[in-house]
């Protein structure tokens, strides 16, 4: 199987890089709305809804002769696709967010990430160690933090992985969707912007 043409980053030196889910319409209309609330109850900014993910794993600056490799640990994620509730509202102050995330743990998706996790390793790219808390992050620059407590709930089918740049000093920019995979497809290969519908050629 031949390797995907590398899609060229916004920083083509060291772009900063990430795996998540990342939501889709509807939910992600219904997700922006109570990011605009929780963002004016908090005194924050809401997160654009095209911004709107849940980290399995953060990657951060990497050189780009380094991003194949990168591709090829998204490539080998066995992890089936998996279902979770987004039903509680929280926040963490050291960063100043507000965020919804599932108010039990979800083993499926913990899974999701411990595999994801397992391909970098494998390929020898380092991410960061922190422990996983799925959330998504919905407001950002919170004076205030939201009244923890039940939200939604929002159900989510999580069927695919995304790989993101986030550039790097640019403010409110959009993520960029470099990849994406399908869950529970083995032999899926991944698709770049040039290879999905609608893409400009």
């Amino acid at each position: 199987m031949s390797a995907p043409d590398v899609p060229k980053p916004a920083d083509a030196s060291k772009p900063r890089v990430f795996f998540a889910a990342a939501l889709a319409p509807p939910l992600r209309d219904d997700i922006s709305g109570l990011a605009r609330r929780v963002a004016r109850q908090c005194s924050g900014r809401p997160v654009p809804g095209d911004n709107l993910h849940l980290t399995l794993a953060f990657i951060g600056a990497i050189e780009r002769s380094r991003l194949p490799a990168v591709l090829a640990a998204g490539s080998a994620v066995r992890a089936g696709a998996t279902t979770i509730d987004l039903d509680r509202l929280g926040g963490f102050r050291r960063a100043a967010v507000a965020w919804v995330g599932p108010s039990a743990p979800v083993p499926a998706l913990d899974a999701l990430a411990a595999d994801v996790l397992r391909t970098l390793g494998e390929a020898n790219i380092g991410c960061d160690a922190r422990a996983f808390h799925p959330h998504v992050t919905i407001a950002r620059h919170c004076r205030a933090m939201p009244e923890a407590g039940p939200a939604g709930p929002w159900r989510w089918r999580i069927g695919e992985i995304v790989l993101f740049e986030s550039p790097a000093g640019t403010g409110r920019s959009r993520y960029r969707a470099l990849a994406t995979w399908p869950l529970g497809v083995p032999g899926a290969t991944c698709r770049t912007p040039q290879s999905m519908p609608g893409a400009r050629r």
